[in-house]
């Protein structure tokens, strides 16, 4: 095979997603610390769905059409840091694929180098050893060695092979991973994908599993809505539109008038993105089909989507593990500033709520929440500048992302890398009575002067600078690097105590308790801060997070 369309590079990127789909679980557990949240699997297969999703309603066997939907998707959809890295590899890709609709071996692995450059792009301090180096160094290798005589099977196969050497190479390049006895999750993920990919060329397609990341439970909607029910809410709306030559087309499509129209008849909630002739549109309207009959207008629907939100409010079908904010509520006024917090539990929406977050993102139990649920976020917050925590490291790449797609300009990242940094930051802002720079200098200040200490039990044996950690022992986090290793989670915090800066100068002490941790142990931590620190004020919160069965932050 000397040269691919788009139903082939459809059927690769199927078979790669499934590939990754069987081994999603050994991914996730090639996790450098020792602690339930390795989710890395999860992450890039939700990714990779939302562009095998973006294909549903895409008939054309044109190479190019079928790279842009599924690039499209997969940066909608980006979950984690590996995630966003994924889905800009694969835009990039897309994007040096224009104006083919078949692609020789040269053609195609040239667009294989600029999905590189895409992935490097959106990492601000890139770092060797991850699933930018298998990539990078995969696909140069691939490229290096590929000719008008290669064929697309020996192209993947050198490309397979590079990866598969550069992945077991990470952790020479990275101590971390080598003391922890593990490769690079993402690279890791990314080599299946590949091999996946190889696999169709071959003739061999992988059967799918029989589950989904992220499928709901199926609804019960016989009480929700009945004959009795009135329409209180209208109905969710979504749908990615191609705009049409056939129409009035994308010369006279103007997506600000769309949301324009959209807000004139109603609609709420409005998200809309447009990207070269494509145009993704969420909306909720009691009356959808003024929605359908302008959008179509300009195009044709790629795919089109509508829910009876009044099942949602009634039964609170809404999966809460994912977005908990408006999005069965009356959109708010337009405010000039909002900020969007994501918190890892239902039960600290509330917190944040109350502290005047505008719009809470529940990232729940190891879900991290995509570009597409910061966009409609920021959409949500309805201001003209909107100050974001993301409160995990896992998500400052989503966030981002969602943000250039939105107008970087409004959105205004402060980098909380965990729920103790968000907290003491949303703590101090103040929305109504100082103005955007006012409050990220307030909050940034309390980010920098907030200590939060992580406590987990972990999942294997395992080392960590020096550290060696036992299954079930509990782990003590500071600074993003593990610094104690303990039986129980008293003699945890207590060596991380012990290696605490500045904790004389502290002055209260917050816990966020989570689901797991037991009364007794709740009881041991107070007495032991009580009598050993009595000039520590001591606050709790019944966080009820997973992963950290307790988080602590000192201030």
């Amino acid at each position: 095979m000397n040269s691919i369309d788009g139903t082939m590079f459809k059927a690769m990127v199927t078979n790669g997603y499934r590939d990754l789909k069987s081994h999603y679980k050994h991914v996730n557990e090639l996790n450098v610390f020792p602690v339930p949240d390795g989710d890395t699997g999860t992450n890039m297969g939700l990714t990779v769905n939302g562009g095998i999703d973006a294909l549903k309603n895409v008939n054309s066997s044109s190479l190019q059409e079928v790279a842009e939907a599924i690039g499209r998707g997969m940066l909608l959809s980006a979950r984690g840091n590996s995630g966003v890295i994924l889905s800009q590899f694969f835009a990039g890709l897309a994007d040096g694929l224009k104006g083919f609709d078949e692609a020789t071996v040269p053609q195609f692995a040239q667009a294989m180098e600029n999905g590189v450059k895409s992935a490097y792009a959106v990492v601000v301090k890139p770092v060797e050893g991850t699933i930018l180096t298998v990539m990078r160094e995969g696909v140069d290798y691939a490229f290096n060695n590929a000719d008008f005589q290669t064929s697309f099977s020996d192209y993947f196969t050198n490309l397979v092979q590079k990866m598969k050497e550069s992945l077991e190479k990470t952790p020479e390049l990275l101590p971390i991973l080598k003391e922890a006895g593990v490769i690079d999750s993402g690279g890791a993920g990314l080599v299946y994908i590949i091999e996946g990919m190889a696999q169709a060329i071959g003739g061999r397609i992988i059967e799918d599993v029989s589950f989904d990341f992220n499928v709901p439970a199926p609804q019960d909607v016989s009480m929700a809505f009945n004959a009795d029910s009135v329409l209180d809410y209208g109905y969710c709306t979504e749908f990615i539109m191609q705009l049409s030559n056939s129409k009035q087309g994308p010369e006279k499509f103007v997506l600000k008038d769309l949301i324009a129209y959209y807000e004139s008849i109603g609609g709420e909630s409005i998200v809309a993105v447009q990207k070269d002739t494509v145009v993704k549109v969420h909306v909720h309207i009691k009356h959808p089909d003024q929605v359908i009959a302008y959008a179509q207008q300009f195009g044709e629907f790629v795919t089109f989507k509508m829910e009876n939100m009044a099942l949602q409010h009634n039964e609170t079908l809404i999966d809460k593990s994912r977005y908990i904010a408006t999005q069965v509520q009356p959109s708010k006024p337009h405010t000039k500033l909002a900020c969007v917090a994501v918190v890892p539990s239902e039960s600290l929406v509330s917190q944040f709520k109350d502290y005047g977050a505008t719009i809470v993102i529940n990232a729940g139990e190891k879900n991290n929440p995509g570009a597409d649920d910061f966009l409609s976020a920021y959409k949500d917050a309805a201001a003209d500048d909107i100050i974001v925590l993301p409160d995990n490291g896992n998500s400052l790449l989503a966030a981002h992302q969602a943000a250039k797609l939105f107008g970087e300009d409004h959105v205004h990242i402060i980098e909380t890398k965990n729920l103790g940094e968000g907290y003491a930051a949303v703590s101090i802002m103040d929305l109504a009575d100082l103005g955007l720079e006012d409050n990220i200098q307030r909050m940034e200040k309390a980010v920098n002067n907030v200590t939060t200490l992580l406590f987990s039990k972990a999942i294997r044996d395992s080392s960590y600078d020096g550290i060696s950690i036992a299954k079930n022992d509990y782990v003590g986090i500071l600074n993003d690097q593990i610094e104690a290793a303990e039986p129980t989670i008293i003699e945890a915090m207590k060596t991380l105590f012990k290696k605490t800066k500045a904790l004389n100068d502290k002055e209260v002490i917050t816990f966020f308790y989570g689901s797991e941790l037991s009364e007794e142990d709740r009881a041991a931590v107070q007495d032991y801060i009580s009598s050993t620190y009595p000039l520590l004020e001591i606050y709790e919160i019944d966080g009820q997070q997973a992963i950290y069965d307790l988080i602590a932050t000192l201030e």
